[in-house]
């Protein structure tokens, strides 16, 4: 790295954004992800489309957000971060409103397409943020950031969720398109208040091969490959918030009940889960919050399922899960702006949509996993793969640490407190 740009790095750190801001930015990023995992599977089953096809969904709904470090080297080149995020809010928008405008089941293939293409473009907006957290927020503000940032994806999901849900069938599609860009559009113009140092120009092919080039560095030191495969990994996912909607015809779940539930209630919810994991976060040690945010959300699912199904429990259950997936994000968050930052340089939003790209991966396998069980074993098969599977990522993880992270014999204590 250059001295200009640890120089340009130093002046940003002193000039931080307050991390409030970050639950603006990030709504649009909410907004779509709601729509592609909560909208979405809750439209498909109402049209009578079966789960295992919805799982499928789902699943490729997320191929984008797996894929996105090798497309997110677009932000690190021309214009700031700021400005890149408000143009792919503003063409993600386009994407969801358009979905919209297209009747269930005769157009389910346009309406996937334009769902995918809204979740490939709102990517960005995820990768904006996150490079510019991981270059300009000091290390001692990340939990918090994380926190934020999550609270606002979170709440903004649930709010476009209720909107969407509460508006169909009641309103014309074009009106309910054009209150997705107003929700999606407005919170993101808050970005261009954000302090952000300018770039020196580069080519895009220069950004591509530097964003390369870092990533490799980043994956040749033990924190960096190990944070990969702990996002890879189904710990902590909370990879049913994307189906809760879709099942809730298990519980005998009213319409009323799932808007509430999945929309205004646990915009709420999940917000203080977030700011939760983020406060813990900065007084903990990062990977072990993310690993006990998972065994929460083992334990979760284990209680639901042996519950009856009524729809009391759907909303008890999916209230306290959406809690605990709060945790599970604000500590995945805070853990990716901790390795990513101590390994800063041009590619920052790319390094960090590498580690959320693996994170994407394992919610994309864990929710076609646990659907995949809905046929054979109905809700209750569902849940308990989900809780399965966070169980044994536990154990893979501690397991990993204890025998082959493990500090040689003799070495410094400080290379022990790496390999935890």
């Amino acid at each position: 790295m250059s001295s200009h740009e640890l120089v340009a790095i130093d002046r940003a750190h002193e000039r931080h954004a307050p991390p409030w801001i970050f639950s603006l930015t990030s709504v649009p990023y909410g907004v779509v992800g709601a729509f592609t995992g909560t909208t979405m599977p809750y439209l498909a089953r109402k049209a009578g489309i079966d789960m295992e096809s919805i799982g499928w969904f789902g699943f490729a709904t997320m191929i984008p957000p797996m894929l996105q470090f090798l497309y997110a080297p677009l932000v690190d080149v021309g214009p700031r971060r700021k400005h890149w995020l408000v143009l792919v809010s503003v063409l993600s928008a386009l994407c969801i409103a358009l979905a919209m405008t297209m009747p269930l089941p005769s157009r389910v293939g346009p309406f996937m397409a334009l769902s995918v293409a809204g979740q490939l473009v709102s990517g960005l907006v995820g990768s904006c943020n996150g490079g510019i957290i991981a270059a300009s927020m000091p290390n001692a503000l990340r939990g918090k950031t994380a926190g934020w940032m999550n609270t606002g994806n979170l709440a903004g999901g649930a709010v476009g969720t209720a909107a969407a849900l509460w508006m169909n069938g009641r309103f014309a599609p074009q009106l309910i398109g054009a209150a997705m860009i107003a929700m999606m559009v407005v919170p993101s113009l808050a970005a261009l208040a954000i302090p952000e140092a300018a770039r020196p120009s580069q080519p895009i092919s220069s950004a591509f091969g530097d964003t390369m080039r870092d990533i490799r560095a980043v994956l040749r030191t033990r924190k960096g490959w190990t944070g990969v495969l702990l996002c890879a990994s189904p710990v902590g996912t909370a990879a049913l918030i994307n189906y809760f909607s879709a099942l809730a015809p298990d519980y005998g779940a009213p319409d009323r009940v799932v808007v509430f539930v999945n929309g205004w209630a646990s915009g709420l919810v999940t917000a203080g889960g977030a700011l939760a994991g983020g406060w813990l976060c900065d007084r903990m040690n990062r990977r072990v919050a993310y690993l006990a945010s998972g065994a929460l959300t083992a334990l979760v699912g284990l209680i639901m399922r042996q519950a009856p199904a009524t729809a009391a429990t759907y909303t008890v259950g999916v209230l306290v899960y959406l809690f605990v997936a709060g945790l599970c994000f604000a500590a995945f968050s805070a853990f990716v702006f901790e390795v990513v930052g101590d390994a800063v340089g041009k590619a920052a939003a790319t390094q960090y949509t590498l580690f959320t790209a693996a994170g994407n991966f394992a919610i994309a396998y864990v929710g076609k996993v646990d659907t995949h069980y809905h046929e054979a074993f109905g809700v209750r098969g569902v849940l308990a793969s989900d809780a399965l599977l966070n169980v044994v990522g536990i154990a893979g993880l501690l397991a990993l640490s204890l025998f082959v992270l493990r500090a040689p014999k003799g070495a410094p204590a400080e290379a022990a407190r790496e390999a935890a």
